[in-house]
């Protein structure tokens, strides 16, 4: 059985492995721990700060993560969603669990509107976002700057 939670620090080993080991797939340029420090820092950067970061676990063992950052003025970033292969699409679904629980958390606390960057490549990550009603912006549509670790992504907006 899978189980959704908040991050805890025990936890940080193993978020870096899944988000490195679906990031670094062979497709686009390496990327590491130091090209975005909210992985080190998850409690400052998403829990502290007005937002959540859940993991979902398999018999202790971590399956998928995904990340709200709070930027103010009911504006989200949806970040750090990864999920192991044998956990995604059926029968476990684990993307739609973890986004399920991330919109709820959205939409109790306020807010209004969520942008998301994705690799370009990510062809099945759009298709989610479409599917969600996401919809495709330019980087100068951006409400708000922040970090994130391809130079080639496209980004994507959602209004609640």
């Amino acid at each position: 059985m899978i189980e959704i939670g908040t991050y805890s620090t025990c936890d940080k080993e193993s978020v870096i492995a899944l988000v490195l080991h679906c990031q670094n797939d062979g497709t686009r340029p390496l990327v590491g721990v130091e090209d975005q420090s909210d992985l080190l820092h998850i409690e400052e950067e998403y829990i502290y700060n007005g937002g959540n970061f859940w993991v979902a676990k398999e018999n202790g063992k971590v399956a998928g993560t995904i990340g709200l950052m709070n930027k103010g003025n009911g504006l989200c970033i949806l970040k750090k969603f990864f999920v192991y292969e044998p956990y995604r699409g059926k029968p476990h679904n684990l993307g739609q669990q973890l986004y399920g629980v991330f919109l709820e958390f959205a939409k109790l606390h306020g807010f209004s509107r969520i942008i998301l960057d994705t690799p370009k490549n990510t062809d099945r990550a759009h298709l989610f976002y479409e599917k969600a009603g996401f919809r495709r912006i330019e980087k100068e549509e951006l409400p708000v700057e922040y970090d994130y670790p391809y130079d080639d992504s496209h980004f994507f907006y959602l209004d609640l």
